[in-house]
C-alpha cells in the first residue's frame, strides 16, 4: 500500500536531482565525459529501490511501513548536498549513510520477494 507511493516519490526525487546535476553540467567548464558517468552511477543507485518497490509486487503489511523510509532517506541525503559549502560534509553522508542504505534497502526488499517465492 505504501509501497509504490514512496517508489513514485524516491524516483521524482532521484529525477529531480539528475535534472539539475545535468543543467548544472552543462554550465561547467569541468569535462563533460567523466562528471556525466558520476551521475550515472549516483542516479542508478538513488533509483535502484525505487525500481523494486515499483517492480517487486506486493509486501507484507510490515514490509511495506518501512518503504516511506526511501524517500525520505534520499531527500534528506541530496538536501544536505545543497545546504552545505563544503565538499567534505555534503560528500561524506553520502557515501557513508544514503549509499549503503539505499543499496542495503532495494536488496532486502528484493531478497524478502525472493524467498517468499521459494516458499510456494
Amino acid at each position: 500500500m505504501l509501497a509504490r507511493p514512496a517508489g513514485y516519490a524516491g524516483a521524482a526525487i532521484a529525477a529531480l536531482w539528475a535534472a539539475r546535476q545535468m543543467g548544472r553540467l552543462y554550465s561547467s567548464t569541468e569535462p563533460f565525459g567523466p562528471e556525466l558517468m558520476n551521475v550515472a552511477r549516483n542516479l542508478g543507485i538513488f533509483i535502484l529501490p525505487a525500481l523494486v518497490l515499483l517492480l517487486a509486487g506486493p509486501f507484507r503489511m510490515w514490509f511495506d511501513r518501512f518503504a516511506p523510509l526511501y524517500p525520505l532517506v534520499l531527500g534528506a541525503g541530496i538536501l544536505n548536498i545543497y545546504m552545505q559549502d563544503d565538499a567534505l560534509a555534503a560528500g561524506l553522508p553520502i557515501i557513508v549513510l544514503v549509499y549503503p542504505f539505499l543499496v542495503v534497502f532495494a536488496l532486502a526488499y528484493l531478497l524478502r520477494g525472493r524467498v517468499s517465492e521459494m516458499r510456494n
